[in-house]
This record gives structure tokens, sequence and C-alpha cells, in this order.
């Protein structure tokens, strides 16, 4: 069933296509709409090549009729599977066609948030956590949060872990981190991680070595507590925040404070808008071995 919704309420966008990773992301993105009283908005994207005669140069292009045909059944799904994940969230359904990643993006535009699945029907395996999600999270005007298909094992928390490091980036990230626990109730585990680097020399001067060490603990401590000092309101304080700092290369650190998290905010260091752009390193390798959601989040639109 399909709600009719507020048109001044957020909006939470979730791309579905039937797969079973998308089927999480849908809930995911359900649960999410209902913490921020917002709509949810289920949007399949169908994406047919055009079907050609081998070399006679005749070629057919699905009609709309078609591929309604195929994606009804699949948004209707999707609507009473949200229905029954929590009743009360307005749902509405769209199709689009074209290429999905290019669908989204123009689609988030007027959306808060948007929720994707890491892999979805036709992956090549898990070398790649899907080229969708991987524009949207570079190029997405909102944050991106990419769902995987399993969950690590052992207990979960509501903990919700962010890389901090100064930059604006991480100052949108932890934002949005602070944001996600006012609304969970839960704790945020604010990661700044850094590398130090060893050699001959240092190994015969440890004293020397600690006291380095020592001095790159203090400022990571004081990125973190500057980054709170610029980003916390008054409606973050009830949020407990913990600081991890630890020498270490940063997607290792942010992946060990990780465990059993309920989520995982990382910023996004994107090139522009350009047809190439990437991601930045940590934000690729936090994503990569991802087994719990992932938001990536630029410094626009919060």
């Amino acid at each position: 069933m399909v709600t009719v919704s507020d048109s001044t309420r957020q909006v939470v966008l979730v791309g579905v296509d039937g797969s079973t990773t998308s089927g999480k992301a849908l809930d995911w993105a359900v649960k999410e709409a209902a913490r921020r009283d917002a709509d949810l908005r289920v949007l399949h994207v169908a994406y047919v090549p055009v079907i050609a005669t081998p070399f006679v140069g005749g070629a057919y292009y699905p009609t709309v009729e078609e591929l309604g045909e195929i994606a009804g059944p699949i948004l209707s799904a999707a609507a009473e599977r949200a229905a029954r994940v929590d009743p009360s969230v307005p749902v509405r359904t769209a199709l689009r066609s074209g290429p999905p990643a290019e669908a989204l993006l123009d689609e988030a535009k007027d959306a808060d948030l948007v929720v994707v699945g890491s892999r979805g029907l036709g992956s090549v395996g898990s070398m790649f956590f899907g080229s969708v999600g991987a524009r949207l999270a570079a190029r997405s005007p909102v944050p991106v949060v990419v769902v995987p298909p399993v969950a690590d094992a052992g207990e979960r928390t509501t903990d919700v872990v962010v890389g901090v490091d100064g930059s604006v980036h991480g100052d949108a990230a932890l934002r949005f981190a602070l944001d996600e626990a006012a609304r969970t109730g839960g704790r945020v585990v604010a990661v700044c991680a850094w590398r130090l680097p060893v050699g001959p020399l240092w190994e015969e001067n440890p004293a020397f070595y600690t006291a380095v060490e020592r001095d790159a603990r203090a400022e990571a401590s004081r990125t973190v507590e500057a980054a709170l000092a610029r980003v916390r309101s008054a409606e973050h304080a009830d949020v407990l925040v913990e600081t991890f700092v630890v020498d270490r290369e940063p997607s290792v650190a942010i992946r060990e404070a990780a465990t059993g998290a309920a989520l995982t905010v990382v910023g996004s260091r994107g090139r522009g808008e350009l047809r190439g752009m990437l991601l930045g390193s940590v934000s690729q390798q936090v994503l990569h071995h991802a087994t719990h959601p992932v938001a990536v989040v630029h410094a626009g639109k919060p």
C-alpha cells in the first residue's frame, strides 16, 4: 500500500532491485525513517540494455508498459515488506529507467538520506562493493548508507563509530554520527588514528619514539576535542562520546573500533563532480570490508 505523505517531512530514499541485499537495505531504511519521523521513498530503476539483432542493424527498446510489468511486482513486494517492518512509516514507490546510479543521484536531490545495498542483482563477487554504491557514496549530495548482505557475528551494540580527522568531511561525519546516536540512544565512538614511521634509528632510540608517539596521541585527542567543539549542539547533550586514538592505519582502526557496532560513519574525500570521481582511500577500505551499515557523508548538505 502506498501512503501519500506530508511534503514538509524528511525523506529517506532507498533503492531496491529485488535482491536479498536490497531487502536488507529496505528494512534498515524503514527503521531509519521511523527514527527520523520521515517519509520513505522506494525507488526501483529499470535498466534494460537495448536488444539488438546481431549484425543486421535492428534494435528493440522495451516499452514503458513492459518495464512496468517487470518493476510492478518488485515495488509492490517492497511496499508490503516496509509495512511489515513498520506500518506507521509513510511509503511512496517510484519507477525510473536508465543507469541506476544516475537515477538515484537525481532522486537524491530531493531526499535527506539515501540507502542502498552493497551488492545487488548481477554482482560479480565481493571484489567491489558495488558500482552503484560506489558512485552514490562519492557523488551524492546527501549522506549515503550502504548496507552489506550479511552482518558480522557476535552481539550487536548501539554504538555509532565515526572517523575524525579534523577535516570538513570528518566534521560532517561526526555531526551525522551525533545526530544518529541522539535518535537511537547509542554511544558515539570517535576514532582518530595516525601512523608513525618506524625505522632502525627509532628502534635504537625507544625513548625518542615514545615521546613522539605521546605527542601524536595528544594531538589526535585535541583533534577530536576540537571537532566536537565545532559540531556538537544542544541536541547532542545526552549523547555519550568515547574517544579512541591509536597509532594505526585509519581504516583498520575504524574497523576494529566498529566491531559489533550498529553503524560506522566516514567522511568522503571526493574529487568533485567528475565522472571518474573516487572516494577517499579510508572510505573505500571501510566500505569494502563492511559487515554492518556504513554511512558516507560529504561536507555539504547535512
